[in-house]
């Protein structure tokens, strides 16, 4: 690179004054003048260097950060909890839920709900309760081992049924109220006549029988069993095994048929339910969504929805046709050990932990009523046909009858 011009003027003249000093001594100064500017030269800015000035403030610029790819679109990071889980505080969730078959929400009608009767005479926990179709027997099962039926109208006991060798767990009555069954801690499931207290036939599964349940045509009956995944339908009349209900990965909690024949569910400990064609068992859809077990089921009487009750005090209600968790609520203040809508399907009745019976808008959630009355755990509820009589049984070893006031 040339030196400047004001320099190269200054060596000139420099140079033109030595040469008047003896040779000797010119030339030596002359080199040594050349050889100084020569490395002089290459120190003298040459102007500004627009490419590298980024590079001169590193802090500032030298490293953009590039826009970031985070968070991507949902999209991209799907979870497997897809299916709506709304938060278990709420109560209800603000989950909109499409109508069901009526919207007849009668507060009045559900104020009319009297204590009329209290059975008694079991000597442990009343874990389950049915009511016979046409209103007139009421059953329940005791952890003392024993069945009862009383009288629908007057609570006279008519029966006490003996044949579990421990804790009677469940009990249902047939569509057409000539059959019963039920279910025990033992693993035996027993086939009863309740109008003479008869025993027709048992059968026996691997596990605690915690529910059993009949399809609405009363021609098989199923039943699930704690410590075992796998379910079994019977057929009711002779008790021929038709088929087991597989598919489940954990124990067992609940099993319900729908109104409309179509749909057998069953629960298990995590809060998995399957849906099943009821004439074969297969399963049809798995329904995830809800965080705990599944201790209790109940179809709407259309069958398009499914209510299940959980280990955490939740109620969920599943659209079957959609696959879809419509809306969940807290119920209880513990478990929810059972469940049954109205005839109209506007309400859920539900027993829980809490000691509580309670009565919620089945589409929103909100409590309408909660029924009082058990001193302890509400293990089971059971509704008349007609819807006039409600019947629950508790760890207090009580049943407990209600009844539409005129």
């Amino acid at each position: 690179m040339p030196p400047p011009e004001g320099v190269v003027g200054r060596v000139r003249s420099l140079i033109i004054r030595l040469m008047r000093i003896p040779e000797r001594v010119g030339v030596g100064l002359i080199v040594l003048v050349m050889l100084s500017v020569a490395c002089a030269a290459p120190s003298v800015p040459s102007g500004p260097l627009p490419a590298e000035a980024p590079r001169s403030q590193p802090d500032a610029t030298a490293t953009p950060v590039p826009p970031s790819p985070t968070p991507l679109p949902p999209s991209a990071t799907p979870t497997p909890e897809a299916t709506p889980t709304p938060d278990a505080t709420a109560t209800p969730t603000a989950i909109p839920a499409p109508p069901l078959a009526t919207d007849a929400i009668l507060p009045v009608t559900v104020d009319r709900l009297q204590l009329a009767l209290v059975l008694t005479g079991h000597h442990g926990s009343v874990r389950g309760v049915a009511v016979s179709p046409d209103g007139r027997l009421i059953a329940s099962a005791s952890t003392d081992r024993r069945v009862r039926l009383f009288d629908g109208e007057s609570g006279e006991l008519l029966h006490t049924l003996e044949r579990h060798r421990s804790a009677a767990y469940s009990v249902a009555f047939s569509p057409d109220g000539r059959q019963m069954v039920s279910g025990g801690r033992d693993g035996t499931v027993e086939v009863w006549d309740p109008l003479t207290g008869e025993r027709l036939f048992g059968r026996r599964m691997s596990g605690q029988v915690v529910r059993v349940a009949y399809s609405p045509d009363g021609a098989q009956f199923a039943a699930v069993a704690l410590y075992n995944s796998i379910g079994q339908v019977w057929q009711a009349a002779t008790g021929a095994a038709l088929f087991t209900l597989e598919g489940h990965r954990t124990r067992l909690r609940s099993v319900a048929y729908s109104p409309d024949g179509r749909w057998l569910a069953t629960g298990d400990a995590v809060g998995v339910v399957i849906l099943r064609g009821a004439a074969d068992g297969q399963p049809v859809a798995w329904l995830i969504g809800l965080r705990d077990e599944a201790l209790a089921l109940a179809f709407s009487p259309g069958g398009r929805y499914l209510a299940v009750g959980t280990g955490r005090g939740e109620i969920g209600i599943w659209d079957v046709e959609e696959r879809q968790l419509e809306v969940v609520w807290q119920a209880h203040g513990g478990e929810v050990w059972s469940l049954v809508y109205s005839a109209d399907g506007s309400l859920i009745f539900s027993g829980g932990s809490d000691g509580g019976v309670r009565i919620s808008n089945a589409r929103t959630g909100e409590r309408i009523r909660m029924l009082s009355g058990h001193g302890a755990m509400v293990r089971d509820v059971a509704l008349s046909l007609d819807g006039a009589t409600l019947v629950s049984g508790g760890d207090d070893g009580r049943v407990l009858v209600w009844r539409l006031a005129p």
